[in-house]
């Protein structure tokens, strides 16, 4: 490990698994020199990694993490806005990613759109909440958060 602390060529991590990882591993990460945010991911919204992403921030800085936030398979609004919103408080940058089947045959809906288009843009995400978005002339997204509440995404 001690050669990659001392090379001059920058790392670019993609993909770890933040489930899996301890408090050596984050150390160790955190003292990488980075080119690029470490990517992890928040797939599943029936696993709760709010514990895990705190304990990782110990040793990571949250603005070295980047993680991506699946809509759209299997999960509800309150589900999405829950990751996020957890996302948000710990520093770490969300990045939406709607889900698309095999075939490409499945259609991402006009909030998963909605969504990722406030989240996807700093300037956006960090200047109002999803509530007060407005993607469209006289639409606002707080539409998604009364009405649409319970409906699978």
């Amino acid at each position: 490990m001690d050669y990659l602390l001392n090379a001059k060529q920058k790392v670019n991590l993609h993909g770890v698994d933040i489930r899996i990882m301890n408090e050596e591993q984050a150390y160790w990460l955190n003292r990488l020199p980075l080119y690029k945010s470490i990517h992890i991911a928040w797939d599943l919204p029936q696993i709760d990694l709010t514990d895990k992403l705190r304990e990782v921030t110990k040793y990571i800085k949250p603005y070295k993490l980047m993680c991506y936030v699946l809509v759209g398979y299997d999960s509800t609004i309150e589900q999405d806005m829950y990751r996020i919103e957890r996302l948000r408080e710990l520093g770490i940058k969300p990045f939406v990613m709607t889900y698309r089947d095999f075939d490409n045959a499945r259609v991402p809906t006009q909030y998963e759109k909605d969504l990722a288009q406030y989240v996807n843009k700093p300037m956006i995400f960090k200047s109002c909440t999803f509530a007060d978005f407005s993607p469209r002339k006289g639409f606002k997204c707080g539409y998604y958060l009364t009405n649409n509440s319970k409906t699978v995404c």
